[in-house]
């Protein structure tokens, strides 16, 4: 295996990862494959809409992933595109601990639907974090009318598109915020949310926060 500790030194096997190439100002999203004595494989990285990225040979990327400890990060080199689909990296140097607030949030657009009985809606987050998140949901003619609005704390169902994921849990509504359009805002938070998928959230949470960031956006909540 990599030297080191897993989820340590180095990200483990089916790891979140948020991935920043040298030089560029778009951190992207990616998952460790797998691991063997000198390399890690990690799925092609996809940008903030979900495209896969050009492989590039000898590129230096900052890996970031969570850890026991918050997030860590550490140097590696792009190697080569391999017959599976994966590219192969080397670990080039130590990873460092990054500090960070609990249960961040961070603005990000992801495609989401929502169903509790018969009732389905269906739209976009507004933010995102590992407790729960901000949505905006198409208009549903029936909901206030013949359909009664869900209750504060009542278990829904919810999909959220993760590019290359997919996650499907259960959330809570926490209150809905009033709009002057027929669209539905509605703030939720995550119910006993798998340790996994709660990687996988910060993973793409970071990686917002990075982007935004780098862009020079201020207002991060």
């Amino acid at each position: 295996m990599v030297a080191g500790t897993p989820n340590v030194d180095y990200p483990a096997a089916s790891t979140a990862l948020s991935v920043m190439p040298l030089g560029q100002d778009e951190a992207l999203t990616s998952r460790v494959r797998r691991e063997t004595e000198n390399f890690l494989y990690i799925s092609p990285p996809r940008n903030s809409i979900g495209e896969s990225v050009p492989f590039v040979e000898k590129d230096m990327l900052e890996l970031s992933w969570q850890a026991d400890d918050g997030l860590r990060s550490v140097p590696a080199d792009a190697l080569a595109f391999t017959d599976d689909a994966t590219w192969r990296l080397r670990i080039t140097g130590p990873a460092n601990r990054i500090q960070r607030r609990d249960a961040v949030r961070a603005p990000i657009g992801l495609s989401v639907s929502l169903w509790w009985d018969r009732t389905t809606l269906t739209g976009s987050t507004v933010d995102l974090s590992e407790g729960g998140l901000l949505a905006v949901f198409r208009p549903h003619g029936d909901l206030g009318v013949s359909v009664p609005f869900p209750k504060p704390g009542q278990p829904l169902g919810l999909r959220l598109d993760l590019y290359s994921d997919e996650l499907v849990t259960e959330v809570a509504l926490v209150r809905r915020r009033p709009r002057q359009d027929n669209l539905h805002e509605w703030s939720l938070r995550f119910l006993d949310l798998p340790e996994p998928a709660a990687d996988l959230i910060r993973s793409h949470v970071f990686t917002a926060l990075r982007n935004a960031r780098a862009r020079g956006l201020a207002a991060l909540y």
